[in-house]
């Protein structure tokens, strides 16, 4: 008995099945295979499925070409219905057994009918084209109130109204509600100058029965239909309301409760995913990847302290998150915390901006102004880009970081406060410490822990979990349906370096949503330089293990040089000495080259991996995948060659 299938949906067997029996199965080009395939890239055996807990797994044989599930190279995965496995040039769709896959497998389907809004209005047999009528509105209703429902329940009750009059031709429509104070309108549409009065007996018995009614008040027809703990009013002057309209009308009133119950389960979601992403630091915060596992444990044993902490890292890294994270943790958070971006200020305006000034202190100063450290008494004052701010202001921060006081810019009265600070810098500290451009004894002041927030290249496991978040927020933010990444797109995202860090992958997430045209981000809806970057690298020739071919994006030819690979322990909490680089992870340089007349194939093995690490900042995934070797190879080989 087949316990699942699985369908080519690319490559040299492109249209084949193969059905995986409970035992499981390998992939490959083996003959003892499962699913036997031609593609000259697929290793004998690339990967396995194997059945555990109910589940299907599949898991890599070690393959030099890997194994990718949705795009996103594993090293074992659960199986989810359509889910996509590529192994050398081949993608299958995984399709359990008694459930439904959405794929791009087989020949293309054959249309036979295809109907929509204007062909109802068209469709005969329908009598005097009243019931087309309804039947279009309808139709066009359901596409609108799709919509309607992220944008909440309000929304959702005026496109109801402004198909009711479409629907049954009233002058006018309403959907109110019942309170303890008689009735409130929740939408409305048509002739609203006037009033319109019904008896409280009829919104309750359509509430209490369920059922439409039309009855005559101060001689209008009046419909009264429910929908879900609300009541849809029609009304019109002349005429009357059948019973084609009045079942019409409750079809619109059952589709509309619907709606109006979606677009409150909705709002409750939102709201919650809101707090969740408000206690997670605005859900910047996450992955689980080593160095990010690293990160968050050192995040909690801060927290609980008032220790001022320094964060190092590239720009965009996401050093205001791990702070505001920090801020979360501590016993301050019920109180602010205020960010100050140091390089946004000029050094005649920053020490008012951070110190507040009385009325009077300068030209232009027609009020006194409270400054950042006033408002965040309390609670935490994150500087951020330390590095930029001038020596003269160095001074009186150290002065205020000791004495916990200060006075306005023009003042004489000292003004205290209890603020916990917490500053970041992409700069060399240690380095500016030695020209002379930073203070060093505000520089142990602020080091009492010190730690560097890893780039988005040493956590690049953590790509598809951050581009999945940014793709739920944004889909909210946008309003517009998408549902998920293509498996090519995540691959671009996945490869690509991220020199600008979590804040470009989110800004790449963000254009994909905003001018994506499909319900799926594919890589065309990337930035332009993500898509180019990954079709050089689908171009490229594979270079030898040896070789010292490093993939960059299209440009000039530039040298990589040996550069230092941090490793991927946890981050300490001391204080580096002055003189050495602000990281807190001890490093490798890579060894001078001999000759090459005197170089063997080991030495150039060697080599080739020791610049790769140097290219990819130390992440061994990324250069795993440069060399174009498994990582549990690359392992083997940095173990043999005695590398970190």
């Amino acid at each position: 008995m087949a316990l699942a299938r699985l369908i080519v949906i690319e490559g040299p067997d492109r249209g084949r099945e193969f059905d995986i029996t409970i035992r499981g199965g390998g992939i490959g080009r083996g003959e003892d295979t499962a699913a036997q395939l031609t593609d000259p890239s697929v290793s004998r055996l690339h990967c396995s499925l194997e059945p555990r807990d109910g589940a299907l797994w599949v898991v890599d044989a070690g393959s030099r070409n890997k194994t990718l599930v949705n795009g996103a190279p594993i090293a074992e995965h659960r199986l989810e219905p359509g889910d996509e496995i590529t192994v050398g040039q081949t993608r299958l769709a995984y399709l359990p057994a008694g459930s439904v896959a959405v794929t791009r497998a087989g020949a293309p389907a054959k249309v036979t009918i295809e109907i929509g809004t204007r062909e109802l209005m068209a469709l005969p047999g329908l009598g005097d084209g009243g019931a087309r009528r309804h039947l279009a509105t309808l139709a066009a209703l359901g596409e609108r109130l799709t919509k309607a429902i992220g944008r909440g329940r309000t929304d959702v009750a005026q496109a109801a109204v402004e198909a009711c009059v479409a629907l049954v031709g009233a002058d006018r429509a309403f959907i109110v509600t019942r309170d303890r104070d008689g009735a409130a309108t929740l939408a409305r549409t048509g002739d609203v100058q006037t009033s319109l009065a019904v008896p409280d007996q009829v919104i309750d018995s359509v509430l209490g029965r369920g059922r439409a009614l039309a009855v005559e008040v101060g001689g209008r027809l009046v419909m009264a239909v429910p929908v879900g703990d609300a009541v849809l009013l029609a009304d019109r002057a002349t005429g009357s309301f059948g019973e084609l309209e009045l079942m019409a009308a409750g079809c619109l009133g059952q589709l509309v409760a619907a709606a109006l119950a979606a677009a409150d389960t909705q709002g409750l979601l939102t709201r919650g995913q809101a707090a969740l992403e408000e206690r997670l630091g605005d859900g910047e915060l996450i992955g689980r990847s080593a160095a990010a596992r690293a990160l968050f444990e050192l995040v909690s044993r801060v927290a609980p302290t008032d220790a001022t902490v320094l964060l190092g890292g590239e720009s965009g890294a996401g050093k205001e998150m791990v702070a505001r994270a920090i801020h979360r943790g501590s016993r301050r958070a019920a109180g602010p915390c205020v960010a100050v971006n140091c390089a946004a200020l000029t050094e005649t305006l920053i020490e008012s901006e951070l110190f507040g000034h009385e009325k009077g202190a300068f030209t232009g100063a027609t009020d006194k102004k409270i400054g950042r450290f006033e408002a965040a008494d309390k609670g935490t004052l994150f500087l951020d880009e330390i590095g930029e701010m001038p020596l003269t202001l160095q001074t009186k921060l150290l002065r205020v970081l000791e004495e916990r006081r200060f006075e306005r810019v023009g003042g004489t009265r000292p003004v205290a406060v209890d603020v916990r600070l917490i500053a970041a810098t992409n700069r060399d500290l240690p380095d500016m410490v030695r020209r002379g451009a930073f203070r060093e004894d505000l520089y142990y002041r602020l080091s009492v822990i010190h730690a560097v927030v890893p780039s988005l290249r040493e956590r690049a496991d953590d790509i598809p979990l951050l581009a999945e978040h940014f793709l739920a927020r944004m889909r909210q933010q946008v309003g517009r349906r998408v549902r998920g990444i293509r498996p090519d797109a995540m691959a671009a995202l996945v490869a690509h370096p991220w020199p600008g860090n979590v804040r470009e992958l989110r800004n790449a997430i963000e254009r994909a949503v905003v001018l994506g045209r499909s319900e799926w981000i594919e890589e065309g809806d990337l930035p332009p330089h993500l898509a180019t970057r990954a079709a050089a690298r689908r171009s490229a020739p594979t270079p030898p293990l040896g070789s010292m071919a490093i993939a960059a994006p299209p440009g000039p030819a530039v040298s990589v040089p040996a550069l230092p690979i941090p490793p991927t322990s946890s981050p300490s909490l001391a204080v580096p000495p002055l003189g050495s680089p602000p990281t807190i992870e001890p490093r490798i340089e890579a060894p001078a080259a001999p000759p090459a007349a005197a170089r063997s194939l080991r030495d150039l093995e060697r080599e080739g991996i020791v610049r790769a690490l140097a290219a990819t900042g130390g992440n061994k995934a990324q250069a795993a995948a440069i060399l174009e070797i498994d990582r549990s190879t690359l392992y083997k080989k940095l173990k043999e060659y005695g590398i970190g």
